[in-house]
């Protein structure tokens, strides 16, 4: 029966579908009764969040006495539920909203967030149980009895398993590892799914996982080396396993922050998967409170939605600076009256590429890149502003209008970038055939070291070799050590060396990368942070002489420029007498925290 005649419209806009699934033998067609209910009664309904999976292989059911087709997948969790008895009504997206109407679409996806929030239970299904599942979740318990507050796993990150009363060679850990690599974690969905619920329990087959173990134990994977190298070692998807991991951690960050921002939304998006690439947006709304849910809407096109959802980004409010320089913060009601000026730290989720060519360049794409990008803002959270007066953030017919001034200019930039060869960074030691990359990686090193120990040659700036290797990772704080130069410069020694090994050479270089001490755990984190920001990005000599990474796609006529309300410089491309935005900057010494104080008189940017 076609899903037209199936479904009735609602009666109101509060009004949901429930299903009830009925009993069985197992053997015969999965039948299911649908009906409507108020979402504001009283009606005690489960929520299930799961991942439609395959489209092309569906499966039979019977829905009020007629056959409806739906993905092998939920029909997975609708035959276990059956073995299990479930007699509650169940609320699933699939079929409970006719996904056929766009209207109806819309209307019940904005609710989604009341729909788990009043759900009496939320099961997240992560398929079918795996052979070592069970022995992972006992693993995971006796983790957790031996550390139970997740606040405390910063002070044993650095510990190794037997310091934390674990063994290397247990093989639950390949359980657990399974366990976090199960595509649920990377469905854009399930973030706001997972923080609403109020009550909630993982299911992987019939094995029914407390939702703190899974989460905390996840937590623990990403902040405990040891742990994540265990994982990963015995993972049988040891580089894709990096990304689930780090999603895994995020539901537990997340799920105890009060401040969600449309910055961070877009950060999470780049790790999640969506059919629908509207739903990157969609499916992040509820769980901030910035942007109404009204947003909602799939008769919304794609660039649409991306330049709607930017537009609102931009309205953070920040005090307002006088002509004399005084900073004036402006009352609840002035708020409203849109007298304050504006401030995002979203512009730096801007990255340049083809992709983007249907939308305003100063809007971020919510599509992934291929990589994971990261913009400098995650660091840098301060702005800039001006002792003159200026205007920021205006959007007016897709134009964005911002004040700002150009500082600097491109001028030598190494186009290699061999550490986007993900290779490169990831398989030190375990093939043969990675001894080129090591020595591309080397090559690049060095050749960015030559360049800029060159510049004083050209300029009276001098620059050292602790600036160099602060640069190498955009000048990010390590942690707070008594010798955080030091630090820096071990991390590059660490990571020279790494690639040394790998490229199975060694050649002349300067003295002071020559160490033999052991790099510890400032090594490890210099190369996660060089790794992390250079992705997407280019060193850089600039026309003043400093150390800059800048976007992919920029030129030596190019102009880097600061964007008042903003926190890091960009890179911007003169369009007759307006620009393209091409993406955020890192330059050496306009890298503040709490941001730049400018005294020069800006002027007005148009970006198209």
């Amino acid at each position: 029966m076609p899903d037209a005649t199936l479904y009735s419209l609602l009666p109101h806009q509060r009004a949901i579908r429930l299903l009830r699934i009925k009993s069985g033998t197992g053997k015969e067609r999965i039948q299911i009764t649908l009906e409507t209910f108020d979402l504001d009664s009283k009606t005690q309904f489960t929520a299930l969040s799961y991942v439609w999976g395959d489209a092309t292989s569906p499966c039979k059911i019977t829905c009020n006495g007629h056959k409806k087709l739906i993905t092998r997948n939920l029909w997975g969790v609708l035959s276990q539920l059956r073995k299990q008895r479930f007699d509650c009504l169940l609320w699933v997206d699939a079929i409970c909203i006719n996904q056929k109407d766009e209207e109806e679409k819309s209307l019940q996806v904005a609710m989604m967030r009341d729909i788990y929030k009043r759900a009496a239970k939320v099961i997240f299904w992560l398929g079918e149980q795996k052979r070592y599942d069970e022995d992972a979740v006992n693993l995971m318990r006796e983790f957790l009895k031996r550390y139970p507050d997740r606040s405390d796993l910063e002070r044993h990150r650095v510990k190794t398993l037997e310091e934390m009363g674990l063994s290397y060679f247990d093989r639950r850990w390949a359980g657990w590892a399974s366990l976090c690599y199960r595509p649920w974690f990377r469905r854009a969905w399930i973030v706001q799914e997972f923080l609403n619920a109020k009550e909630s329990v993982f299911m992987s087959g019939a094995l029914e996982i407390p939702t703190k173990v899974l989460v905390d134990c996840g937590y623990a994977t990403g902040v405990c080396v040891a742990i994540r190298e265990a994982v990963m070692r015995h993972s049988m998807n040891a580089h894709e396993i990096t990304n689930d991991i780090s999603r895994f951690q995020a539901l537990g960050i997340y799920q105890s922050s009060e401040d969600i921002r449309i910055f961070d939304l877009w950060c999470w998006s780049q790790q999640l998967e969506a059919t629908d690439s509207r739903d990157r947006v969609f499916a992040l709304l509820s769980i901030q409170t910035a942007v109404n849910m009204d947003m909602i809407d799939y008769r919304k096109d794609e660039a649409t939605v991306y330049t709607e959802i930017a537009t609102k980004a931009l309205n953070i409010t920040v005090p307002r600076i006088t002509s004399t320089g005084k900073t004036v913060y402006t009352s609840k009601h002035q708020i409203h009256t849109n007298d304050m000026r504006r401030v995002s730290r979203f512009l730096a989720c801007k990255y340049h590429s083809p992709r983007s060519s249907n939308l305003p360049s100063w809007v971020p794409d919510w599509k992934p890149v291929g990589f994971y990008f990261v913009p400098l803002t995650r660091y840098y959270t301060g702005t800039a502003t001006f002792t003159y007066p200026y205007d920021h953030a205006i959007v007016k017919d897709k134009t964005l209008s911002i004040s700002g001034i150009i500082c600097d200019e491109p001028d030598i930039i190494i186009d290699s970038r061999p550490y986007m060869d993900q290779l490169s960074l990831t398989s030190v030691g375990k093939d043969s055939n990675n001894q080129k990359p090591g020595k591309y990686m080397l090559d690049w090193m060095y050749q960015c070291y030559v360049e800029a120990m060159s510049i004083p040659l050209r300029s009276v700036k001098k620059v050292d070799s602790q600036e160099f290797c602060r640069a190498m990772v955009f000048g990010v704080h390590l942690e707070e050590t008594v010798t955080p130069d030091k630090d820096y410069m071990r991390g590059f020694q660490a990571l020279f060396r790494k690639f040394e090994n790998l490229a199975r050479r060694s050649r002349y270089h300067p003295s002071f990368l020559q160490s033999h001490s052991e790099p510890g755990y400032h090594g490890r984190l210099y190369e996660s942070r060089f790794s992390e920001l250079s992705a997407g990005r280019k060193f850089c000599i600039t026309r003043q002489r400093h150390l800059a990474w800048v976007p992919v796609e920029t030129r030596p006529t190019d102009r880097i420029c600061i964007l008042a309300g903003c926190a890091v410089p960009f890179v911007v491309r003169p369009v007759g007498q307006r620009y393209e935005l091409l993406g955020d900057c890192y330059r050496d010494d306009m890298m503040q925290e709490r941001g730049l104080s400018i005294s020069q008189e800006p002027h007005l940017f148009e970006f198209l």
